[in-house]
């Protein structure tokens, strides 16, 4: 008599509606910025909570490499994968960036004057990494840490102690960052970003390998415990900050990266996890909807934060100086993504929530 195969475990979308919530206020804080509005010091204040969607992308990248091919029994398939997005993403952010510097009108965007002035504004500038004529960094960032991510499978599948190992490595990490142990060298400056536009490698390796790493323990099977230490951990770095006359604005720390930054965005996610368990468990259509939402656009970060730089760049070249325009432009592709996905916004509302 054959046996009954076992009910394949229900998926949860943490990671979807992680993703989602970042590309939402990544999208937000770039219209802000983008379209030159004055904020009085209260509405600065709430804006600090955009801020940690940088981190977002970073961590929840690390979390699905591990989740969508860390199980994998041969990583050969993952690897190609792996390598080939990451070449495709390089590849979008060099063509994007060499083609807006072809064509485009930069008198209608005066925040590249900074290259133009140094006369650091050509195709070899773009290449080299000293200009971008568009500021998507990220993606470059991504593509680069996705060629590396097999080397991360490997440890996970081909080695005895794969945890120490990689906590070990996030240590060497941690000491090559923020102590002079380690020389200076023209290595070393490229990997911290100090004469180049990227991210700095080493800095955002941290938030990809504590989401790879979270991913492997179980990113929201221990939520209570991962919340209680990076609350600890937020409280002590914002202790020291306040003792020490500083700021308290995250924002002010990510650039170069700093470690009140990275457990502050760690303790929010956490904050939002819990959140999304606790609609999760509202049957209602309205909640559901809005779930579905988050989680459509969670699963397309990548090509919503490509196409909504084309929305700006489009509306600031044909309707400059009104910059206060591409709010609307934005607003209106968004809208025309999610009519594009109306199916599965209702198929997905339609199913029944997870178990939290």
């Amino acid at each position: 008599m054959p046996t009954e195969k076992a009910p394949k475990p229900k998926r949860n979308y943490y990671i979807s509606y992680i993703k989602g919530f970042a590309i939402i206020t990544l999208l937000t804080l770039h219209l802000l910025d983008w379209s030159n509005m004055v904020l009085t010091p209260h509405e600065k204040m709430w804006r600090e909570f955009l801020f940690p969607s940088v981190l977002f992308f970073m961590s929840t990248l690390g979390s699905v490499v591990y989740i969508a091919y860390g199980h994998h029994e041969h990583l050969l398939a993952p690897t190609k994968r792996l390598l080939r997005r990451g070449f495709e993403l390089i590849a979008i952010y060099f063509l994007y960036n060499l083609l807006k510097l072809r064509f485009y009108d930069f008198q209608q965007e005066p925040f590249y004057y900074k290259f133009i002035s140094q006369q650091k504004f050509g195709f070899m500038d773009i290449l080299s990494l000293h200009a971008f004529s568009v500021p998507i960094s990220i993606i470059l960032t991504i593509g680069i840490f996705l060629l590396i991510s097999p080397f991360f499978l490997w440890i996970t599948k081909k080695t005895r102690y794969p945890r120490s190992i990689l906590g070990g490595i996030f240590l060497v990490i941690l000491i090559f960052n923020y102590t002079s142990v380690f020389s200076q060298s023209a290595i070393k400056d490229f990997l911290l970003a100090k004469n180049n536009i990227t991210f700095s490698l080493l800095q955002w390796s941290i938030p990809y390998m504590m989401g790879f790493y979270l991913a492997m323990t179980g990113l929201e099977k221990q939520k209570g415990k991962a919340f209680f230490f990076f609350l600890i951990l937020t409280l002590c770095a914002g202790g020291y900050q306040f003792l020490n006359d500083q700021s308290l604005y995250i924002s002010e720390y990510m650039y170069p990266l700093k470690p009140y930054y990275v457990v502050a965005s760690f303790c929010f996610l956490y904050i939002l996890i819990f959140l999304f368990s606790f609609l999760e468990k509202i049957n209602h259509a309205v909640v559901r909807y809005f779930l579905a939402v988050v989680r459509i656009l969670g699963d397309y970060t990548l090509t919503l934060y490509i196409f909504h730089w084309i929305v700006v760049d489009l509306t600031l070249w044909i309707f400059a100086p009104e910059t206060k325009l591409i709010w609307w432009s934005v607003s209106t592709f968004l809208i025309l993504f999610l009519a594009w996905h109306h199916k599965k916004i209702r198929e997905f509302s339609g199913q029944r929530p997870a178990p939290g």
